[in-house]
Parts: structure tokens; C-alpha cells; sequence
């Protein structure tokens, strides 16, 4: 497709996990609260970072209880399907539904500095998992790699501005 552009004014509200069905449906994990907004929308820019994307209508939604199905334009058998494992749908910045206090979009994340409440520095976030229980962090120093949960009793205090996450470090999470 010929769409395909550079834009940083992106944010990502699912990840494709794999095909399903026989008519080139996708199943989306949600990375956003309200699944319903998948509904709402008309198109969506996909790709696996906001560096080379490419616009597609939505031509269909599906949503349950686990999972979003969405059939998008130009994708019409499960093999055209599995191109688009591991992309990511993103909608413009100025699309995004308004946030829950404490509630943080992936790209204000990724890339921060976390750090302990007695400033020991632990790595950068690299990932994001977004789990049915909470999301979890993870955060990458050098070769360790630490899984940090995203919950009120571990994150003290983000700042998206200054790109840095201050955490309680309970014992046994940084072993």
C-alpha cells in the first residue's frame, strides 16, 4: 500500500496477536480501557512502531468479554492476516479518549527512566504488557531485564515530562 508515512503524533490502542478466522480477520489485544472505541472508529494506522505506518479502513468489530476481532480494508485471507502479527493499531494523538488519572498512554512509558524511592536506578522501560490482571513494565539495564507491575502499591510516581518513574521496590522484585 502507498500510504505508508512517517508520523510521531500517534498512539498505539492495540496490538495484533495473531489471525483468526478464515476471512483475514485480526484478533487486537487492547491497550486502551474502553474496547467499545474500536467500534467508533472508521480507520486506523497500523505498523509495528509510528516510524512506517500505513492508514486502513476498518471495515469491521467485533467485541467480547477477551478480545477485539477486526477485519481491516485490503486484508481478506488468514495468510495477508499473519503479515500483520505483532503490529500495533494507532489512532492521532488528537483522536485519544481522555485518561483515568494514574492512567499513562504506552509511548508516555516507554522510554522512561525508573528508579527506586532511594534513587537506585534500575533501567528504562523498554516494554509494555498489558495483562488482565494490570499492565507490567518492562524495564531493561544493560543485559537484566526486570519485570515491574504497574500497581499503586509499586509505582510512586510518574513523570511523563521529565521521563522518570520512581518505585517501591519490594523485596524479591529486583532480584
Amino acid at each position: 500500500m502507498d500510504d505508508k508515512i512517517f508520523c510521531m503524533d500517534l498512539i498505539a490502542i492495540g496490538r495484533i496477536s495473531k489471525p483468526i478466522g478464515t476471512q483475514g480477520e485480526l484478533k487486537v489485544l487492547p491497550l486502551t480501557d474502553d474496547k467499545q472505541r474500536f467500534a467508533d472508529l472508521q480507520s486506523v494506522w497500523v505498523g509495528h512502531d509510528t516510524t512506517r505506518v500505513e492508514q486502513r479502513d476498518i471495515l469491521a468489530v467485533r467485541i467480547d468479554v477477551k478480545q477485539v476481532v477486526v477485519s481491516l480494508n485490503g486484508i481478506e485471507t488468514p495468510h495477508e492476516a499473519k503479515e500483520f502479527r505483532n503490529k500495533y493499531l494507532f489512532v492521532p494523538k488528537e483522536k485519544t479518549l481522555k485518561l483515568r488519572t494514574g492512567n499513562y498512554f504506552m509511548d508516555e512509558v516507554i522510554g522512561c527512566e525508573v528508579v527506586t524511592e532511594e534513587q537506585m536506578n534500575v533501567g528504562i522501560v523498554a516494554d509494555l504488557l498489558s495483562l488482565p490482571a494490570n499492565d507490567v513494565w518492562v524495564v531493561r539495564n544493560g543485559t537484566k531485564e526486570f519485570l515491574i507491575p504497574a500497581v499503586k502499591a509499586i509505582v510512586r510516581k510518574v513523570d511523563v515530562k521529565m521521563k522518570r518513574i520512581t518505585i517501591h521496590a519490594l523485596k524479591g522484585l529486583l532480584e
